[in-house]
Formats: C-alpha cells, sequence, structure tokens
C-alpha cells in the first residue's frame, strides 16, 4: 500500500515539478548527470540523478578521471585515498614494478598505458625513497612519488601541481 501511495504521488508531483529547463545540478557528477543532461532541473530529477549515480556505482570513477560530467579537482584527495587504503598491496607492488594496485594508481592518476609502464619503473628503482619508511604515510607516498614522477623525463608531465 505504501509503493502504492508513493506511486500515486510521484505520478501528481512530476507535472508540476517540471519547471525549470536546466539539467539536474544537486545530483551530482556521474552517470545519471550524463543521462539526464536535458532534464529539467527539478527535485524528482536530482533524487533520479543522484539514484542513478549511486546505483550504477560510477561516480567515484568520474572523479577520479574527469569523466561523466566530473571535475578532477579532487584527485590529489583521490590519489591519497586509495595510498592510504592500499598502502601495504602498493609497496609490495612498487617492489616488483608491476601489479594491480600500482595500474589502478596510475589509471587514478590519469597516466597513459605508457606511462603507466614507466611509472612501475620507476616506483620500483626508486621504492626507498617512495616507501622511505615503515611508518611512511599516504600523504608521504604521494608526495615522494610526485617528486619520483617530476624527475623522470618521460613522467613529468604528470607531476602533479
Amino acid at each position: 500500500m505504501k509503493k502504492m501511495l508513493a506511486a500515486t504521488a510521484l505520478a501528481v508531483a512530476l507535472p508540476f515539478a517540471a519547471v525549470a529547463n536546466a539539467a539536474p545540478t544537486d545530483a551530482g557528477c556521474g552517470l545519471g548527470s550524463v543521462l539526464l543532461a536535458d532534464a529539467p532541473d527539478t527535485l524528482v530529477m536530482n533524487v533520479l540523478g543522484a539514484t542513478l549515480n549511486m546505483t550504477s556505482g560510477n561516480q567515484t570513477f568520474g572523479m577520479t578521471t574527469g569523466t561523466l560530467n566530473c571535475s578532477t579537482a579532487n584527485g590529489v584527495v583521490a590519489l591519497q585515498t586509495f595510498i592510504n587504503d592500499n598502502l601495504d598491496t602498493l609497496a609490495v607492488d612498487a617492489a616488483r614494478g608491476e601489479g594491480e594496485s600500482l595500474n589502478t594508481l596510475a589509471t587514478i592518476w590519469g597516466m597513459d598505458d605508457a606511462a603507466k609502464a614507466s611509472f612501475a619503473k620507476a616506483t620500483q628503482v626508486n621504492f626507498g625513497e617512495v616507501f622511505s619508511s615503515d611508518s611512511v604515510t599516504a600523504e608521504q607516498v604521494l608526495e615522494n612519488m610526485n617528486r619520483v614522477v617530476s624527475e623522470d623525463q618521460a613522467l613529468a608531465g604528470y607531476k602533479l601541481s
């Protein structure tokens, strides 16, 4: 019965909600903002957009890569979060010069395939500099990686500002 009432309320409110003609803005970025780009900026469309963003699980990807109408302004935060969540695995992969976590980090960083290979090699060669102590933090690892990237001719274009 509750579902029936909610559906009826939505059906009645929907025609009145479509007042503006801008894309939904409160839903954030993600698949919902792409699919509803021409939809009116209404509460119903914002809720639908946010729901699509959440259920499709692509908003984080969009924020880290700058796709799906997302900004990469929070890219450094995404890199730090990833490093923090995967610090031990990253250390193992960096020591080997290959691995899924290292490849994923390079993807979040925005590197192309050629740069990813150079990045993996550079982190292996500079392992002691990147993982400078047993108690190194994600911030320090990112700072150290960024220094290695900036000093590597093939990777210098990926230096974080």
